[in-house]
């Protein structure tokens, strides 16, 4: 049987590792997983003072040849000229481009489709809700005619039900609207022994992890805790970084709870961590997949997540996770203490993240269905 030759992707993000905030992650992850079998990833991205201009992660050819230094309120016109001018220098190395945020970016291949000789380009929203790029766009200057420039690109994935309806609501007809997901790597992140377990002191262990920003929503979590180290002296690990991390720890003082709060900074890989875990939490206002909620549940942990963007995706009510509205800490503390209370529903909750995990979002599973939608826009049958 002919098999169908490799595919040839342009990734177009605002960032790319060694950032990692969740959208440069999961582009990473999706991107060493294509080139391992055998398709080609050149990414388009931000000049960063310190990295190389052009250099090779993992199979993925990284180009950081936008420089928008200085730009100041003109930063959205030479991010778009940067973008467009690299696409057109690389034009000979890509068939598709798949962008991995949704504002700039997408804007940046909507206005540059006319000289991209038909190349079809798949723009990606990486979240929703206020820190999303729907809502970041209508407070944008220029929005009319930003959205314009958007609504031009071929295809666009939704990773989460919300930010399907946000932006057929912008007027996306849906014909051009695909569900994907974003994948996690299910052999690493994976239940076992924890090589962390002696470090971290006593059980009960809980564990957050991602970036300390407003968007996370931590005081919630940090309101709830002295209810929690009341009924379960529990401990909180706060793995990450971001700006909040002095806020927070202030605030934890203040509400007499900061032997019981850790804030680890960040780490490498937080597998051990999760490993040594009780359960997981996510107390988000906006998301979009959440990495560090897939890699939980790949773990085998419990998780509790606010019932807001792609965490309603992924856990179903007292199946494969609990979900707890963003704003109460009095529901987060009496989630925890009735779930802590019950160890053996804590072990089902974990086991069937872990199932659901293997069979959808297993990063295998998702760069398929990736490789699927890629070779549909190029056979120019799309949409369907």
């Amino acid at each position: 049987m002919h098999e169908p030759p490799p595919v040839r992707v342009c990734y177009v993000i605002s960032h790319f590792h060694p950032r990692a905030s969740g959208a440069e992650r999961q582009a990473l992850a999706q991107g060493t997983e294509l080139a391992r079998r055998g398709h080609s990833v050149h990414v388009v991205t931000h000049a960063v003072s310190g990295l190389a201009t052009d250099e090779e992660i993992g199979g993925v050819r990284v180009h950081r040849w936008v420089d928008t230094v200085g730009a100041g309120r003109f930063f959205g016109i030479r991010f778009v000229a940067g973008v467009i001018a690299s696409l057109r220098m690389l034009r000979r190395e890509y068939d598709l481009v798949h962008t991995h945020q949704g504002l700039w970016e997408a804007v940046a291949t909507g206005v540059g489709r006319r000289w991209l000789h038909g190349a079809p380009t798949l723009v990606q929203p990486a979240s929703s809700g206020y820190y999303g790029e729907a809502e970041e766009l209508g407070r944008t200057r220029g929005a009319f005619w930003l959205r314009r420039a958007i609504l031009r690109n071929t295809a666009l994935a939704a990773i989460s039900a919300e930010i399907e309806r946000q932006w057929l609501a912008m007027g996306l007809p849906r014909s051009r609207v695909v569900r994907m997901a974003s994948g996690v790597d299910a052999e690493h992140f994976r239940p076992g022994p924890s090589g962390a377990e002696s470090s971290l002191g006593g059980h009960p262990r809980i564990v957050f992890t991602g970036r300390l920003h407003p968007q996370k929503n931590l005081d919630t979590l940090l309101d709830a805790w002295p209810a929690v180290v009341r009924g379960s002296g529990a401990r909180l690990f706060v793995v990450g970084h971001g700006p909040d991390r002095e806020r927070l720890q202030r605030r934890a003082a203040a509400l007499g709870v900061a032997d019981h709060v850790q804030f680890t900074g960040a780490v490498d890989d937080p597998v051990e961590i999760l490993r040594a875990a009780d359960a997981f939490v996510l107390p988000s206002v906006a998301e979009g997949m959440s990495n560090s909620l897939l890699e939980a549940m790949a773990t085998g942990l419990p998780c509790l997540a606010s019932r807001i963007g792609g965490n309603v995706d992924l856990l179903e009510e007292d199946r494969t996770g609990l979900l707890l509205p963003p704003d109460e800490p009095e529901a987060w503390s009496s989630a925890l203490l009735a779930l802590l209370d019950d160890p053996a529903r804590g072990r089902r909750l974990g086991a069937a993240a872990r199932r659901r995990i293997e069979t959808e979002f297993a990063l295998p599973v998702v760069v398929d269905r990736y490789v699927a939608l890629y070779r549909k826009l190029l056979s120019g049958s799309w949409p369907a």
